[in-house]
């Protein structure tokens, strides 16, 4: 279920960062990195072998979580990873210690287009996929001013795990949990670009400002969807001004 990619064994809080549904986090690595050099953060990577659920991949996680000797953690979602984010809060809330929603989702505002690329994806044959994918990230990069390299971009293409998008997809298409949201008592931080076009993060804030005791909001202007790619230094700085409000809770 998970392995670690980047960690440093002498710093706290303890973050586990849940990726987007490639499930490697490739584009977040410079974020990533950043992170790494103040605080012990643990990536995780989806199996690429199976065709789980979000709550599988929510109880996968949790035991990833112990495995290594862990009771409890800030967990950082980004996208889809923040699906199993919120999950992980709802079904082991003795496992949370704070929530960090990157490009967060409570429920798709449109899942009849997501079932519509699903089967798009289903459909398309290999090469068009990744022409698709590399086009879309070559924008992105020149969004980015350079942060995203080709061979960042590369290895997304290769290790990303592409045959379980779809399927991603619609589980993401039938995902809701804005009615629980209440039982969720720990310190969240959502982080969105104003410009994402795949959710809509507009509503997504002020769900969960209405939903949530202790909840931050921060929409970054001029940005899209993947914003831990296009805003690394300010993700971070909001990240460490959020972290001691979420130990605090905690302890």
């Amino acid at each position: 279920m998970s392995r670690v990619l980047v960690s440093n064994d002498h710093a706290s809080p303890f973050i586990v960062y849940v990726p987007g549904i490639t499930g490697t986090g490739a584009l977040s690595n410079q974020f990533l990195q950043q992170t790494q050099q103040s605080f012990n953060l643990t990536q995780l990577h989806f199996p690429g072998h199976s065709r789980l659920t979000l709550e599988e991949l929510a109880d996968g996680c949790v035991n990833a979580l112990a495995e290594q000797g862990r009771r409890k953690a800030i967990w950082m979602g980004e996208s889809f990873g923040s699906a199993i984010a919120l999950l992980i809060a709802l079904r082991h809330p003795s496992a949370v210690e704070g929530l960090v929603l990157a490009s967060g989702l409570t429920k798709m505002s449109s899942p009849s287009r997501l079932m519509m690329a699903a089967r798009i994806w289903d459909s398309s044959p290999d090469a068009w996929r990744k022409n698709f994918l590399r086009k879309r990230l070559n924008r992105l990069a020149r969004r980015c001013s350079g942060r995203l390299s080709k061979s960042q971009i590369d290895n997304f293409l290769i290790n990303g795990q592409m045959d379980f998008v779809s399927w991603r997809l619609r589980l993401l298409a039938s995902f809701d949990v804005r009615q629980q949201l209440t039982r969720i008592g720990v310190p969240t931080l959502y982080l969105g670009g104003e410009e994402d076009t795949l959710v809509d993060t507009q509503e997504e804030a002020k769900i969960l400002r209405e939903s949530l005791e202790s909840v931050r909001t921060f929409l970054f202007p001029g940005c899209g969807h993947a914003i831990l790619a296009e805003r690394p230094e300010e993700s971070l700085d909001i990240l460490a001004n959020f972290l001691p409000l979420a130990r605090r809770v905690a302890a």
